[in-house]
């Protein structure tokens, strides 16, 4: 640790605090293996002592719980609430399906800071197809809506592929009449189903 804090500061720490998720997206950069598995996963104990470690290295870092999808981690809301009671930053990030008034309530109430909503596509056949869920936009779109009736500071993310390339400017649009902060474009990264 003494070294690290000698030659390198982190200031922004994305963390995949679970490989597992709910959906089956084309471009995950997990293989198929690791998303249905808590294997690798640390215990809620070795998460909140590595939150520690981060703090003291930089207290004034910015966290991204990530994963696979976070919210299917019981503890994600623990986690987030010890990160910001040691002063860190912490933003989750999402496919925002699992989100509903109820998790909006306990992101709100866990000091989580902003939301990180993945969005491929504004046809919802195909954001449904690229994220291997029917009704994945519906419920995405749900999530929105809770966090916006929470006051829960929201971006939108998009990966960039051949087929929807075309729709930056409609989703940027789009985030925009939603209220997002921001919208963050990301390319695909070839690995795992990528």
């Amino acid at each position: 640790r003494k070294h690290l804090m000698n030659s390198f500061t982190p200031f922004l720490i994305s963390w995949n605090i679970t490989k597992r998720c709910n959906l089956k997206c084309r471009h995950c950069y997990l293989d198929a293996s690791e998303l249905t598995s808590p294997n690798g996963e640390l215990s809620s104990d070795e998460a909140l002592a590595l939150v520690d470690d981060i703090a003291s290295i930089n207290p004034n870092t910015m966290l991204i719980l990530t994963g696979g999808e976070p919210l299917l981690r019981d503890d994600v809301f623990d986690i987030a609430k010890y990160a910001s009671g040691k002063g860190l930053m912490v933003v989750l990030g999402t496919n925002g399906t699992m989100i509903d008034d109820d998790t909006a309530c306990k992101i709100s109430e866990s000091n989580i800071k902003g939301i990180g909503i993945s969005i491929d596509s504004l046809k919802p056949l195909s954001h449904d197809r690229f994220r291997g869920l029917d009704g994945a936009w519906e419920k995405t779109v749900s999530g929105i809506e809770a966090l916006k009736r929470h006051n829960i500071d929201f971006q939108i993310q998009i990966t960039v592929t051949k087929n929807n390339y075309d729709e930056i400017p409609a989703v940027i649009e789009y985030a925009y009449k939603k209220g997002a902060r921001a919208v963050n474009v990301f390319f695909l990264v070839c690995t795992g189903r990528g």
